[in-house]
């Protein structure tokens, strides 16, 4: 591990007054009550930033970071904000914290060469929005908090959702990279690399980019990626299966994986299952589905509504799984073909079901980000981790075994659990454990989470007994994740990814950490460096 850095008096101020002369005032920030709101995430606050500094371009941020170099000062990248693993949580005083947001151009999209170029402060829905009259989208193309969530937060943490059934996560759809290293030097990498040609083709010799995705912005500040395109097919079906067995569950899931047949595919556990039918009212599924009924037009789109608003939520019936699939054809008869298969291989164990779930999400992907607290005001935290689809079964034992020997604790102090699975591409299923807990929310949830929605929830006083069970369980579930060799995206500055890594790649880290970052000031203690 890196030490602090000895700061010279007045140092601090030193860098500050040369910030804002290379950004304007204005975009270097020294309010106290703004810097509290940039050291809190969802779950937790760190250190108290020093500044928090809005690059307007790549070159004023190369600028800004040449500056900082000299003085010693950590710096911490921050994207949409939406980490709950301490991703940019300050851990060293004096850090001065990068908001990239102001960073949210697309720059060239090229509809005939398949790719478009954009700056890694812009959000998920800011790229989809601006890519849909084009007819084009990326293969990956957001996490369900895309209204919030940056391209650079994916990149840097990883991220799956929106498109993963078929195409895998984030880092699968990049293809070229600027990154800023904390001298101010500019690497481009991947497609970026080739010099005298269009930023067309990942692999221009050794993948160096892959390096410096998924580092928790450990080693530089994502500017500006480069994604592939594609021409989203234009025959959507919605499938939903209810079940009554973990098992049987995953299998099903796994074999309709395999078979690359869905661009998404996800489901709840009877815990989560409950939690969404007491948060999410029907008003709100026909309030999301006017972008369906507009996108499908006519008599068809009125029906569609019509269908899922009768459907209601009755269908999903207490104490048995739900899964919610939609996939995506050339045509009808594609699109039908593969709902065929879907169905084969899900009523092998389960029941069809009204397929609300998946239509409501489909037609509002990028919803306001309010399942950061429970529906009746609680805390929320999850951790995560993707398994092969043969360990699915037995990592959902683990955790449910790891639950139970908390049980006293979870009884006293009120805490409720569930489950978010989801394939990713025909490789794994991710398991995302879910506890709710009555405890007060921070600044964060005031300034980020729906006004109106905050408003009809209660207020808890802190809690912090039921603070320190939640916390006791969920290092247990990272442990039992790492011991199990799961992988997990948002690594943060909590996960055991050192732990997690064979000898001489943890070795190889260090020396890379060491050749782009040589006084560790990079976002101090992402990926355990």
């Amino acid at each position: 591990m890196q030490q602090a850095v000895h700061l010279m008096p007045g140092a601090v101020d030193g860098v500050i007054v040369e910030l804002q002369r290379i950004l304007g005032a204005q975009h270097v920030v020294t309010d106290r009550a703004e810097r509290e709101f940039y050291s809190q995430d969802v779950y937790r606050s760190g250190e108290l930033p020093a500044a928090v500094i809005r690059p307007g371009s790549t070159e004023e941020l190369a600028a800004a970071l040449k500056a900082i170099a000299p003085s010693g000062l950590p710096i911490v990248p921050r994207g949409g904000g939406m980490s709950y693993t301490d991703g940019y949580l300050p851990r060293r005083a004096n850090s001065i914290m990068v908001d990239m947001l102001r960073m949210n151009r697309v720059l060239e999209i090229d509809a005939e060469d398949c790719y478009v170029t954009v700056e890694c402060g812009a959000t998920w829905k800011d790229l989809c929005d601006t890519l849909e009259p084009h007819g084009v989208r990326t293969p990956y193309y957001g996490p369900l908090s895309g209204l919030r969530s940056s391209i650079g937060g994916a990149l840097s943490q990883g991220s799956i959702f929106l498109g993963s059934g078929r195409y895998g996560a984030a880092a699968e759809s990049v293809i070229g990279l600027d990154v800023v290293l904390a001298d101010g030097s500019v690497l481009r990498l991947g497609s970026h690399a080739n010099k005298n040609g269009q930023p067309f083709f990942r692999q221009v010799g050794p993948d160096t980019m892959a390096m410096f995705l998924s580092d928790t912005g450990a080693l530089g500040v994502k500017a500006r990626a480069t994604f592939r395109l594609i021409r989203p097919q234009p025959e959507s079906r919605y499938l939903s299966f209810s079940f009554t067995d973990a098992g049987a569950l995953f299998a099903a899931m796994a074999e309709v994986a395999r078979a690359d047949v869905v661009s998404e595919q996800f489901a709840f556990d009877p815990g989560l299952q409950a939690v969404r039918m007491k948060r999410v009212s029907l008003m709100e599924d026909a309030k999301s589905l006017g972008k369906l009924v507009k996108g499908t037009g006519g008599l068809k789109g009125i029906v569609e509504g019509a269908k899922v608003v009768m459907a209601g939520r009755s269908f999903l019936k207490e104490g048995t799984f739900s899964v919610h699939l939609s996939l995506d054809g050339r045509d009808a008869a594609d699109a039908d073909a593969k709902a065929e298969i879907v169905r084969r291989i899900m009523s092998k164990a389960g029941t069809e079901a009204e397929n609300t779930v998946p239509k409501v999400m489909r037609a509002n992907p990028f919803a306001e980000v309010n399942s950061m607290l429970g529906p009746n005001g609680e805390r929320w935290v999850p951790v995560h981790g993707t398994v092969p689809f043969s360990k699915a079964a037995k990592m959902w034992e683990t955790c449910e075994a790891i639950f139970a020997r908390h049980a006293a604790a979870i009884e006293k102090f009120d805490i409720d659990h569930g489950y978010l699975s989801c394939t990713v591409g025909q490789v794994g299923t991710l398991l995302e454990p879910v506890m709710y807990w009555p405890d007060a929310r921070n600044g964060f949830h005031e300034r980020v989470l729906d006004a109106g929605y905050l408003a009809r929830l209660p207020k808890y006083p802190p809690n912090p007994e039921a603070a320190a069970a939640v916390a006791r369980i969920r290092e247990e579930l990272a442990d039992a994740f790492m011991e199990a060799g799961a992988v997990s995206f948002q690594l943060g500055k909590f996960y055991r990814y050192q732990e997690g890594l064979e000898a001489t790649a943890a070795a190889f880290l260090k020396q890379l950490k060491q050749l782009v970052d040589p006084q560790g000031r990079m976002n101090p203690g992402g990926l355990g460096l």
